[in-house]
């Protein structure tokens, strides 16, 4: 069944005989891993250096949610459906913009260009199902990545116990039951990105989106809930990058709820704080969790607005400052910056933490969001008046107002 979808899929996207797609279908106990190299002529050597950046490809935004489409059951409802046309779309559109900047790049050089290395993580069987698409070492992205994952299980005591405390229509329905949570079952989807440019002077941007439901064996739905957020971390600060991430995000708050950024700002600005360094990891953005205070359609389309807000505010940003000459003393405090990054991700990032605490993970994914390059050096502190000391006196100083 597997491999008809997948040359189904190659069908759809146009593979010929003579211009194929090298791939590798790796199986497990309960499901197939596959990982997709761009099309190439028949014969020719598939590239191991995807650890570089190069090789694999994408089949379409289409072909991906169809791949998820497969694995809902009769009992899924709209939001569902569209929750995962979202983020296979958004996934598709990152990725062919980011291609398309690293083609223009690599034009100019008269080289290859870098392309998106693919794997698709099914194992149905586990009620799991994943795309995981990163760059590496190309000439507008030193690193970035965007997965899609669905996930369905049984829900266990403790996890029902945590979410149960911010869900009382969950905590009612295990009280109704006698204190059992056999038979309910939870479903997740979501989008994260992460985007660690080559030029110093464009900021690392991260974002991601979920939605949650707990239902019963009959299809009922008894608690569901929406997160996720969007968040900028300069490594030389421009206020007019950070006032144009702001305000788009503050726009696709406030049509929706006009409390909704004066409360997801400051949540972020809270979040994404790096406690022990007593520094921001960033300039912040938005960030929500748990959110069920509306009706699920309504949630569902500030959601959809918040994530359609990415593309206009971030890639003008990173066209244009990509474009910006660097020193490589701006390359090494960029490889500093990095450094709280990879710190932040793995001390506090709830994500990760979690990421590391699910038996049979796809472990790579998680750690997709660091970066390629890091330097770490000794109480270092760059000398005042420089662009570099303002980042940090902003960092360290109390959140701003950009919107």
């Amino acid at each position: 069944m597997y491999s008809r979808l997948f040359f189904s899929a190659l069908k759809r996207a146009g593979a010929t005989p003579r211009t194929g797609f090298a791939f590798a279908v790796a199986g497990t106990t309960s499901g197939v891993c596959w990982a997709y190299v761009a099309d190439q002529p028949v014969g020719a050597k598939s590239k191991i250096s995807a650890w570089s950046g190069s090789g694999p490809g994408y089949l379409g935004g289409d072909w991906a949610d169809n791949l998820f489409a497969e694995v809902l059951d009769a009992k899924s409802d709209a939001t569902q459906r569209s929750m995962i046309k979202l983020t296979t779309n958004m996934q598709y559109s990152i990725i062919r913009k980011l291609e398309e900047m690293e083609r223009e790049y690599a034009k100019k050089k008269g080289i290859d260009p870098t392309k998106f290395r693919v794997d698709v993580d099914d194992r149905r069987g586990m009620g799991k199902m994943g795309i995981t698409a990163c760059i590496q070492g190309g000439l507008v992205a030193e690193k970035a990545g965007v997965g899609v994952t669905m996930l369905k299980k049984k829900l266990n005591p403790r996890m029902a116990k945590q979410m149960s405390a911010n869900h009382p229509d969950l905590k009612k329905a295990i009280e109704q039951a006698g204190g059992s949570v056999s038979g309910l079952e939870m479903w997740v989807n979501g989008i994260s990105c992460i985007i660690h440019p080559v030029n110093p002077h464009a900021p690392t941007v991260h974002f991601n989106y979920r939605h949650f439901q707990i239902s019963k064996p009959n299809g009922d739905v008894v608690a569901w809930w929406f997160g996720g957020g969007q968040d900028l971390t300069p490594i030389y600060l421009y206020d007019e990058d950070a006032k144009l991430v702001h305000t788009s995000l503050k726009g696709a708050c406030e049509k929706h709820d006009p409390e909704y950024y004066p409360k997801f700002k400051p949540w972020a600005d809270k979040y994404f704080y790096h406690t022990a360094r007593k520094e921001a990891r960033g300039i912040g953005g938005i960030f929500f969790d748990d959110l069920d205070d509306k009706p699920k359609d309504e949630l569902f389309a500030f959601v959809k607005d918040c994530a359609d807000s990415f593309e206009p505010s971030y890639f003008p940003i990173l066209e244009k400052r990509s474009k910006t000459a660097y020193t490589q003393d701006e390359v090494d405090w960029q490889a500093l910056r990095h450094g709280r990054y990879v710190e932040f991700n793995l001390v506090y990032d709830r994500g990760t933490k979690f990421g590391f605490s699910v038996p049979g993970v796809n472990i790579e994914a998680v750690l997709m969001s660091l970066p390629l390059t890091v330097r770490y050096m000794y109480k270092h502190v760059p000398p005042s008046g420089s662009p570099e000391r303002r980042l940090l006196d902003t960092l360290t100083g109390p959140p701003r107002d950009w919107a």
